[in-house]
């Protein structure tokens, strides 16, 4: 990497800390970059002392602080673009996270929200908490990625682990701070960690926010365990259910056309090909990227050659 490229990182980066306040330790917790590293990347000095002699600081730990303060390293063919649901979540998120609620967002998929929840948790560095949760989340998985970004001790057990937890959150809010907690994904959530939701959300409500997302599969399973009376569920959901919002899940292309798409026969093949915002993006960006590299105009003749779309 050139230095003129790690100087541009450095400055991207002290400029987002400064607009979030955010101290050395907060970006080391959570980039996952060396103290030491950032200490003297922040002092345009990009190597360290191993055994007595310099070392480069290696440039993974630049691409991490570029992409941890928002700074594209290559051309972006694909920017925020205010959908109805862009301006549905993020006033709901950042109503959350200020007053300390609890939160249910309802979305069906392909509907942009791990581009919002992105975006806000990059507005919003400060006591943000996200967490991804797939299939294979146990437990202790989602404890313990909670337990890591905080940067806290716990006991081994997962009863300790959800004490500290409560203890931190509750540690930041009577220190001013705003803290709340982001679960993506959340159909995904099994049966042992919505019963550990109910303990948190007892332990941290009025303290911090609890802000589950996800598409209606997760109202489906919770429905499913209320009939079948699992223990803790009737109970927690009801502690959410008046959190729950359903966003908006009619497709609007236009606003996306109008920033980049010109030629109406596109527009409408495009309308044709695509249920959602994110199918969109994947026919999109790539399309854009081909025309750009063939320095031609996106068209739909392209856009058929490039995808062996026949033309009727």
């Amino acid at each position: 990497m050139q230095q003129e490229l790690k100087f541009q990182i450095i400055a991207a980066a002290q400029e987002y800390a400064k607009q979030n306040n955010l101290s050395n330790n907060d970006i080391a917790n959570k980039t996952k970059i060396n103290p030491g590293y950032l200490s003297n990347m922040f002092r345009n000095q990009f190597t360290v002392t191993v055994q007595g002699k310099p070392v480069e600081i290696a440039d993974k730990w630049f691409y991490t602080l570029a992409e941890w303060a928002g700074l594209s390293l290559r051309k972006q063919y694909w920017s925020t673009v205010e959908t109805p649901q862009f301006i549905s979540m993020i006033p709901a998120l950042e109503t959350a996270k200020k007053h300390s609620l609890v939160s249910v967002l309802i979305t069906p998929t392909g509907l942009g929200k791990t581009y919002i929840i992105d975006k806000f948790c990059h507005i919003n560095p400060v006591h943000t908490y996200r967490i991804t949760v797939s299939s294979v989340h146990k437990l202790p998985d989602v404890l313990n990625d909670i337990i890591d970004q905080l940067g806290i001790a716990s006991g081994k057990s997962n009863a300790s682990k959800m004490q500290a937890i409560i203890n931190k959150f509750k540690e930041i809010k009577r220190n001013g701070g705003e803290p709340c907690v982001i679960i993506d994904e959340a159909e995904n959530l099994e049966l042992a960690v919505l019963k550990m939701l109910k303990g948190l959300y007892d332990g941290i409500k009025d303290y911090a926010a609890l802000i589950l997302i996800g598409t209606d599969q997760l109202i489906s399973s919770l429905t499913k365990l209320r009939k079948h009376d699992k223990r803790g569920i009737p109970q927690f959901y009801r502690r959410v259910k008046a959190g729950i919002k359903y966003i908006h899940s009619e497709k609007n292309f236009k606003p996306f056309f109008e920033k980049y798409v010109e030629d109406k026969g596109l527009r409408r093949l495009l309308n044709e090909l695509c249920e959602n915002y994110g199918e969109l993006h994947d026919y999109l960006e790539p399309a854009m990227r081909e025309a750009d590299a063939r320095d031609q105009p996106l068209t739909e003749d392209l856009f058929r050659l490039m995808y062996n779309l026949p033309k009727y």
